[in-house]
């Protein structure tokens, strides 16, 4: 079996970084001017909540920080003749397989961020998520992930001929074979002709 291993482009790991940093700066000023507000009037003044709120701030933007790098390097992926692998998790990994008996779509995805560091996802829809708008599975921080798209279609049209002239066979393994048909015609024309032979000299 033809299997190939792929893993995220390194600059995947600078993007989580700013991808948390700018979330943190978002649920940072989304809290912090109430919580300096209120810190202040219950407390020793504004000082004293400037100061926990930023204590606050700098503890919720380390601890994800400190994730980035173990989640960047559980990634891997697998593409294989029948079916793709996604490898992920830190305290739990995961082993998801997606068969391409299964797949409805390949979807290149490119974010703002994506583009900033010349990556993209490759996304894998299955028939199980068509009801939904997700993807049952993200190939994400790839930096040629064109090739890695035409790779996997490539592979899942094989995938499907091949699937295609094993039920043509089967199906022509149950039906009488045409040359038969062919030979039973003709005696049957030959027994026809027979009898019209005999009727016509009576």
């Amino acid at each position: 079996m033809n299997k190939q291993i792929l893993y995220p482009d390194p600059r995947y790991k600078s993007k989580l970084v700013v991808e948390v940093v700018l979330m943190m700066i978002l649920v940072a000023l989304w809290w912090t001017v109430p919580a300096m507000y209120f810190a202040g009037n219950e407390l020793d003044g504004p000082a004293l909540g400037v100061v926990l709120s930023v204590a606050v701030n700098l503890i919720l933007l380390v601890a994800p920080l400190l994730f980035v790098g173990p989640y960047y390097r559980s990634l891997r992926y697998e593409i294989l003749d029948d079916e793709v692998i996604v490898v992920a998790g830190i305290l739990t990994k995961s082993v998801k397989h997606v068969p391409y008996r299964t797949v409805t779509n390949l979807k290149v995805t490119r974010g703002p961020i994506d583009r900033l560091f010349g990556l993209g996802s490759l996304a894998i829809q299955t028939a199980g998520m068509s009801g939904t708008t997700g993807a049952e599975e993200n190939l994400v921080g790839l930096s040629d992930v064109q090739e890695v798209y035409e790779e996997v279609a490539a592979r899942l049209r094989r995938y499907r001929s091949a699937m295609a002239a094993d039920q043509a066979s089967e199906g022509a393994e149950s039906l009488p074979a045409p040359a038969m048909d062919g030979v039973l015609l003709s005696e049957i024309l030959d027994e026809l002709r027979a009898i019209r032979g005999h009727i016509t000299r009576q």
